[in-house]
């Protein structure tokens, strides 16, 4: 009978706290809105829109304040048009028009966040944080024979910089929630590896825009 009771009392104990567990994991997706800077000519490139998919790790330390990590695959495009002169061979003339080249990258992101909420039922919330990224490919693309030349080789594998979000949640039942934030994330890494003119540098920058499913465990 005390054996019984022992593990009623000891299987109780663990179903509480894992009812009162402070971790949440969560799906992310969204769009991305890119740019790249460091000297004039990946500055001319305009902004392009994409996506990043991803999952999500949420620690409680306080009622208002957590620790929060992502793994997000994440592509950051820009875009360019040229008034360029087009030779289809050496014994052509050529001819001039506009082409469109695109600047295509893609990474695995991760931010590293302290997130503490605001607000009177604590939905609103601020982060902010380091964010370290591995690319996976870079390509540059043109509109004139449809082709991409892969870049990997001129990029370094690793970014790293600063990231800020302002987001809200909203509550669903069974302790699930659904929110929505606006998030920048600042590339404080030269990643290019050949040298650039006048001692330039390609540092990245995007502003996400991240809708976030998540649950506790």
């Amino acid at each position: 009978m005390k054996k019984i009771i022992a593990i009623v009392f000891f299987g109780s104990i663990s179903l509480n706290s894992i009812a009162q567990s402070n971790f949440s994991f969560g799906i992310n997706a969204g769009a991305t809105y890119s740019s790249f800077r460091g000297n004039p000519q990946i500055e001319a490139f305009n902004a392009g829109v994409d996506f990043l998919v991803g999952i999500s790790l949420e620690y409680k330390l306080k009622e208002r304040l957590s620790l929060i990590a992502n793994i997000n695959y994440d592509r950051k495009t820009a875009s360019q048009s040229l008034y360029t002169e087009i030779i289809e061979n050496p014994d052509d003339p050529g001819f001039y028009g506009d082409m469109k080249i695109k600047f295509k990258n893609q990474f695995i992101s991760m931010p590293v966040m302290a997130k503490y909420k605001f607000g009177t039922d604590n939905s609103f919330y601020l982060n902010g944080g380091l964010l370290i990224s591995y690319m996976l490919k870079s390509q540059l693309w043109n509109d004139y024979d449809d082709v991409n030349t892969d870049f990997t080789d001129n990029y370094k594998k690793l970014d790293f910089g600063l990231v800020f979000g302002l987001g809200k949640s909203f509550e669903l039942k069974n302790n699930n929630k659904i929110s929505v934030e606006l998030r920048e994330n600042l590339g404080l890494n030269n990643i290019s590896n050949v040298a650039i003119a006048d001692n330039g540098s390609i540092r990245t920058n995007s502003l996400n825009l991240i809708c976030n499913y998540s649950f506790d465990f």
